[in-house]
């Protein structure tokens, strides 16, 4: 030992004694909930072949994995940032791809690049739901996350709703290489109206196309911004209306959930990793300086037959639910 000193990184933490029993009692709880949705437990690995790891195709994966050499073989293999795509080959390998599956999990997970009020090392939950999605399997599991959240004791609880497909189909009719759509993105995500007409202009872009992101902007909030919404998607004749009657729906079901839940629908929050597509969701509490749990549809691979395997699914940090439910304000919360 070569300093006595209890020297421990920023953004990580020990638990002791009374508290690491408070967090093994959380996940009890949480064991519990998702043997009442019937979610399978699994627990993969935090150390994990690369193939495993950045299966999904994302970006977002690619450049917060951190690498270890195989001291064996010689090979790099990776420390987990996210437990999604270790999930969709779990998925892969009990199902192939065939029927609906539901898969739960727990573990450690590693983030280089955290955001200004997260930690370097969660601890991830979270639920995937495989095959078949509906507008009652994503109910199902934005309740459940509502369900886990609730051991935060929090009695507030604001899901925001939002949907990839309008400003994707946005973007794919702008027909931007790929530098210039990134860079679009971000400033959707900035909410930036000036610097969004600026890029227009710069970029001879349509006129018509602005109008209706500017739009999609300015109609953020609680649950009477859907009748705007219908005006707006119709006014422009956009491809889309299927997926707002859809987006209203699940609202409905959700908002005022055990008493708690709160829905809001923001079109334009295109924060998360990038893998993600159509329907999304982020859950907040008014005792976090950030989101305590963020979710939404993706594709987790293509089955012998490239069919494309389509899922939903959510995860949060245990941390935060156990900092929350015991009062504790942290350098996190």
């Amino acid at each position: 030992m070569k300093t006595k000193n209890f020297q421990i990184p920023d953004g990580i933490e020990y638990y002791m004694p009374s508290d690491a029993v408070k967090l093994e009692n959380i996940k009890s709880k949480i064991l519990k909930i998702y043997s009442k949705y019937k979610y399978s437990y699994v627990v993969p690995p935090i150390f994990d072949n690369l193939e495993n790891l950045l299966n999904l195709k994302s970006t977002d994966l690619d450049t917060e994995t951190a690498f270890v050499l195989d001291k064996q073989t010689g090979s790099e293999i990776g420390i987990r940032t996210d437990i999604t795509p270790q999930i969709s080959k779990i998925d892969y390998q009990m199902t192939k791809g065939i029927g609906n599956s539901r898969f739960s999990y727990m573990g450690d997970i590693l983030r280089l690049s955290p955001g200004p009020f997260d930690r370097i090392n969660p601890y991830q939950t979270g639920a995937e739901y495989f095959g078949k999605l509906s507008n009652s399997t994503e109910i199902e599991i934005i309740k459940l996350m509502i369900d886990l959240i609730s051991l935060s004791n929090e009695k507030k609880i604001v899901v925001e709703l939002g949907d990839l497909s309008f400003i994707n189909n946005l973007l794919l009719d702008l027909n931007l290489i790929n530098f210039k759509r990134l860079a679009l993105i971000d400033l959707i995500n900035l909410k930036s109206k000036f610097e969004i007409k600026e890029f227009f202009k710069i970029n001879k872009l349509s006129n018509k196309k602005l109008s209706l992101l500017i739009e999609l902007i300015d109609l953020s909030g609680d649950m009477k911004v859907l009748k705007e919404l219908k005006s707006l998607i119709k006014s422009h004749k956009s491809k889309v209306s299927l997926e707002l009657t859809n987006l209203t729906s699940i609202a409905n079901s959700i908002n005022k959930f055990r008493g708690i839940s709160e829905v809001q629908i923001d079109l334009c929050e295109l924060h998360g990793f990038n893998y993600q597509s159509g329907l999304i969701y982020t859950a907040y509490v008014p005792g976090l300086r950030k989101e305590i749990a963020r979710g939404g549809r993706y594709t987790a691979y293509n089955d012998h037959s490239d069919k494309p395997r389509y899922a939903t699914g959510f995860s949060l940090d245990i941390k935060d639910i156990l900092n929350l439910s015991i009062g504790r304000s942290d350098t996190y919360v």
